[in-house]
């Protein structure tokens, strides 16, 4: 009844996004062991640690902001495959397109306002106001405008490739 849906594409920034996405998810395996550390530390050892908290929160986040461009480039973020998938091909395609535009014009304006932040963080040199204040804020938001702007060029890239024509 209806087409298939967009493949994964090989562009190098899809690859370079999916790469990423794999070398984060490696951080929970990090954030686990951490943790392990410090429930040792904290119950066998009574010498809790001041650091773990502030870096596995620090690690989860750097895991999910590159998960972002890695999902983008699988073309798996959230969809209503149900009804999508019961339109014929032209409105399906069509579907994508108007997808693609409207999710250029939001990360066009999520770059900016990130890349705002950013700069104003690395201006400031931001800390995390905690006992270790580290630079959290500064890499983070950082991270988050860098990814934004990556979804963004894959959007891009996206919608050049579903504005092709249809391979018979």
């Amino acid at each position: 009844m209806g087409s298939t849906p967009p493949q994964p594409s090989g562009a190098p920034l899809d690859r370079l996004a999916r790469l990423a996405g794999e070398g984060a998810g490696l951080l929970f395996v990090v954030i686990v062991a951490i943790t392990a550390w410090e429930v040792v530390m904290r119950r066998l050892l009574g010498a809790p640690t001041i650091w773990v908290h502030e870096l596995s929160t620090a690690l989860a986040a750097v895991a999910f902001v590159a998960g972002g461009p890695a999902v983008h480039a699988a073309r798996r973020h959230i969809v209503i495959g149900y009804f999508l998938e019961r339109l014929p091909g032209e409105w399906q395609r069509l579907l994508g397109v108007v997808n693609g535009l409207l999710a250029i014009a939001f990360l066009a304006l999520l770059t900016w306002a990130a890349a705002g932040q950013a700069l104003v963080s690395i201006r400031d040199l931001e800390t995390s106001g905690t006992a270790l204040n580290w630079p959290v804020p500064v890499a983070l938001k950082t991270l988050f405008a860098l990814a934004s702007a990556l979804m963004l060029l894959q959007s891009l890239g996206h919608l050049l490739r579903d504005l092709e024509p249809p391979r018979p």
